[in-house]
């Protein structure tokens, strides 16, 4: 038999990975001295130190490894979830590194990120794709009722990429007055990238988003929806001031894509 220090030598770990062990009852050794505590294996206990070795070097936490050699757990179904958790992180980095690859312009960063539940207020764009005149006439009638809510206005696009209706979130409920509806927007995982400037340059921004939702990997959820953190608006209309700005180089647009 070998006192500790000399077996842990043997095995190639330290005397105090094999009391940490012996304490976490996972790896005792094979007699301990009633009068003076001393620790003694043999090496016949190899194997089974290798094999915990091996595990421990796959990812398989010590709780696991405890309940394994104390008969609580199938080597198998350990086997099993480490396998079905290194797939996952694979699958991530995997998704991380078609990321990379992707070249993006300027300060265009993209982020997946979640996008709350909110109640809006909506009123459709029409043909002519109008937003402006759109926005004006909701948040006039919001206005005229108090029910604004302190967050961002959009537009919602259809499944073509066209305007399809401007919102501005709301609080409480609202009478229905045609064109004007309500809806719950839901909460959904979106793409986003931010575009600040003239929003003639939000097509540049879409595209590059949409390449890299393909090229990392995400499916497209439903059609894009824009959010205004910064823009203009007349005075009149009583938009939060935290989101107004004078010139076109300070507007601040989100571009949102959802994904799964």
């Amino acid at each position: 038999m070998f006192r500790i220090g000399a077996f842990a030598a043997l095995a190639g770990v330290s005397a105090k990975l094999l009391r940490a062990w012996d304490a976490a009852g996972l790896f005792h050794p094979i007699w301990v001295d009633g009068t003076t505590g001393y620790r003694w294996y043999a090496a016949a206990q190899l194997p089974e130190l290798r094999r915990i070795l091996a595990l421990r070097d796959l990812g398989v936490p010590i709780a696991e490894l405890v309940r394994l050699v104390s008969g609580g757990d199938d080597l198998a179904a350990v086997l099993g979830r480490r396998r079905a958790l290194l797939e996952a992180e694979r699958r991530a980095v995997d998704l991380r590194l078609r990321a990379l690859d992707i070249r993006v312009e300027g300060d265009a960063d993209v982020v997946v990120r979640p996008a709350e539940a909110e109640r809006v207020a909506t009123y459709p764009v029409g043909p002519a794709g109008d937003e402006e005149a759109a926005f004006n006439a909701l948040e006039a009638w919001i206005r005229d009722r108090g029910r604004r809510a302190g967050r961002p206005p959009g537009t919602l696009l259809d499944a073509a990429g066209r305007p399809d209706a401007v919102f501005v979130p709301i609080r409480g409920p609202l009478p229905l007055v045609d064109p004007i509806d309500t809806r719950r927007l839901p909460a959904m995982r979106v793409a986003s990238i931010i575009h600040r400037g003239a929003y003639g340059g939000l097509s540049a921004a879409a595209g590059i988003l949409e390449r890299w939702v393909s090229a990392s990997g995400w499916s497209p959820a439903g059609p894009l929806r824009i959010r205004y953190l910064q823009f203009g608006a007349d005075a009149e209309l009583r938009v939060p001031q935290a989101y107004l700005v004078d010139r076109s180089a300070d507007l601040v647009t989100e571009l949102q894509q959802p994904v799964d």
